[in-house]
């Protein structure tokens, strides 16, 4: 077990710039709040990685399995969300750290996000079982 969440852990922290593809891109906040919580609460990693640019650097299978070992460690869908911390950086600049929980089963979620006015693009995702991890960011 120790393993696999060691794993997440480096899958998880590789970067996800931001392309020029509409990845990453949502029409406001509310969007993208939107994508990401369905996502996660249901435990579609897939999707939430490809909605958030961060699917790039990993093949379809790769993908396949991290969903898997995903829904091995949570066995059921996420019933709450909270933002956890918010840091406006100004500009048009933050990054919020977010955590979805059953029960006594808790995953964390990170985005640095950029809203532009008519869009807000999401520069930044990484998610991981531990808090620590994310938690450094601010």
């Amino acid at each position: 077990m120790r393993r696999i969440i060691s794993l997440i852990i480096v899958i998880l922290s590789l970067a996800t710039p931001v392309h020029a593809e509409q990845e990453s891109v949502f029409d406001n906040y509310a969007d993208m709040r939107q994508t990401l919580d369905s996502k996660m609460m249901n435990r579609d990693i897939v999707d939430v990685m490809r909605a958030f640019g961060a699917s790039d650097e990993m093949t379809s299978e790769e993908l396949t399995s991290l969903e898997k070992r995903v829904r091995d460690l949570f066995p059921v869908n996420f019933e709450n969300v909270d933002v956890l911390t918010v840091n406006d950086m100004g500009n048009g600049w933050r990054q919020e750290l977010y955590v979805y929980w059953s029960g006594l089963s808790y995953l964390y979620a990170y985005v640095l996000m950029h809203d532009q006015g008519h869009r807000t693009i999401a520069v930044h995702f990484q998610f991981n079982t531990d808090f620590d991890k994310l938690k450094s960011h601010f």
